[in-house]
């Protein structure tokens, strides 16, 4: 049995990427079971901890107490491999690596060191390096990237590549699941260009808003449509013009599957990102993306060109100025998504080889 571990679960969405994790796996007649903090309504999925990242820091600090606790418990209980998600190696994640311990875990770095937005060093930096050598004997990475960057701060463990998993959830749309405002944001005589997810400064939320303000000085013809929450508050005191729509909350399941399936273009001005789970949403409902320069992304665009597009410099300057020249093409006349692309990319997806790693270090 292959526990995977999730400690974020629906606050972000990673809950997609779960099922996707299993789907691949089950496919192949290996049993995966998921310990987060979210049930799903099938019941096939049942919270193991609660999610600790809403309420007063005392509750938070209480319920996280309770997860670990729990945890342990389900630790000393069950034997098998266990596969944890870190997010930059958080305490939270040495916390439930800790009580994994070495034997049969592996670890899944989403990002190898904190994604802060500044441009100084994760300040615990060097702690983390001694820490995955120490503590973690196994590691997926799903951007060539990281990989290299893991190998040059000297990590000795075992280590794999393997592609961020295709994303094979429903793309059914409940219409009781879909507000209002989320259907009369899209605009279905303008192209439609959707930033989806939590606001941050390192997916360039700041670079979007700036890319607003000029192109209320141009001739933009498209839309707008930010949807995701904002806890930070970078927007959401902000006068948008009537070519903007915001929607600052979380975002259903079958608002998702809506946006996806109505809007031309997903934007993705980030500034710092080893992998991205939006963009295998775009993948998934063949909506091409509007990527910045980062390495990732030209990565991707080298990889599978038919994808998207990508602007340079990740400037809001340039951002506004492919918008506006988007707006005003014909859509129809790009061959977006070719067979050639998508046969490559589902060759590249194939987890022989990441199933042969975990059963390899079992």
């Amino acid at each position: 049995m292959i526990y995977l571990v999730d400690t974020i679960g629906t606050e972000t969405g990673m809950h997609l990427y779960d099922q996707s994790f299993c789907n691949t796996l089950q496919a192949k007649g290996v049993a995966v079971r998921v310990l987060s903090n979210y049930s799903t309504a099938d019941g096939r999925q049942k919270a193991l901890f609660p999610n600790f990242y809403h309420g007063g820091k005392v509750l938070m600090m209480v319920k996280l107490a309770w997860a670990l606790f729990v945890f342990a418990l389900f630790r000393l209980s069950h034997s098998g491999t266990y596969v944890y998600q870190s997010f930059g190696l958080r305490l939270i994640d040495q916390f439930f690596i800790r009580i994994i311990g070495r034997k049969n875990l592996f670890v899944i770095v989403h990002d190898i060191f904190e994604i802060t937005g500044t441009n100084g060093e994760d300040a615990r930096k060097a702690q983390k390096i001694a820490f995955y050598q120490s503590h973690i004997p196994a590691i997926i990475c799903h951007s060539e990237n990281a990989l290299h960057t893991l190998h040059d701060f000297g990590y000795q463990g075992r280590t794999i590549y393997y592609p961020h998993f295709s994303y094979e959830f429903s793309k059914e749309i409940n219409p009781h699941e879909v507000a209002p405002e989320i259907k009369e944001a899209v605009k279905t005589d303008k192209i439609n260009f959707l930033f989806f997810g939590q606001l941050r400064q390192t997916k360039g939320i700041t670079i979007l808003q700036k890319a607003i303000d000029i192109l209320k000085q141009k001739d933009f013809a498209g839309n707008i449509i930010i949807a995701g929450m904002d806890k930070e508050h970078f927007i959401d005191e902000t006068q948008q013009p009537p070519f903007v729509q915001t929607i600052l909350r979380y975002i259903t399941d079958s608002e998702l599957n809506h946006l996806f399936s109505t809007c031309q273009f997903v934007l993705l001005p980030y500034t710092e990102i080893y992998q991205s789970g939006v963009l295998e949403v775009v993948i998934y409902f063949r909506c091409p993306a509007l990527m910045s320069d980062i390495p990732y992304f030209n990565q991707i665009e080298g990889d599978y060109p038919s994808f998207g597009q990508t602007y340079s410099p990740n400037t809001p300057e340039a951002l506004a100025q492919k918008m506006l020249e988007i707006s005003k093409e014909d859509y129809s006349a790009h061959q977006y998504f070719t067979r050639e692309d998508l046969a490559k990319y589902e060759s590249q997806h194939d987890p022989t080889r990441l199933i042969a790693f975990l059963q390899e270090g079992a």
